[in-house]
């Protein structure tokens, strides 16, 4: 597992509002999370509610929306968890993957992947 910080930027689906934060690399973390009120200001809605193990092993079902995500020069749509306010924004495995983004552990940053799996 590697953790770290790099900035990103999220907006509602629409692309009207962004926001720029600085964001937690998780790989332990499955989808990306914010709080849930700054995300509600740029826009995003709850579309679903999805139940998650936290890091401290209690699970707690949370609101799920869309959200477009820029980092390192791309950007994509990806599911956004409404966490609580005081928490850390993380970036998770699925944007990740999605954002064709490879982690290197020992620099500690992000590296574009050349090819996909297939």
């Amino acid at each position: 597992m590697a953790v770290f910080s790099t900035e990103i930027s999220l907006a509602d689906p629409e692309r009207q509002q962004w926001i720029d934060l600085s964001a937690t690399v998780d790989t332990a973390a499955f989808l990306t999370s914010a709080p849930g009120t700054l995300l509600r200001e740029i826009g995003v809605i709850p579309s679903f509610t999805e139940n998650f193990r936290m890091a401290d092993g209690t699970r707690r079902a949370m609101d799920v929306g869309h959200a477009w995500l820029r980092l390192n020069g791309r950007e994509v749509t990806t599911y956004i968890v409404f966490n609580d306010d005081y928490t850390t924004p993380l970036l998770g495995a699925l944007a990740l993957e999605t954002l064709r983004l490879a982690i290197d552990p020992v620099e500690q940053r992000l590296i574009p992947l050349e090819s996909l799996p297939l």
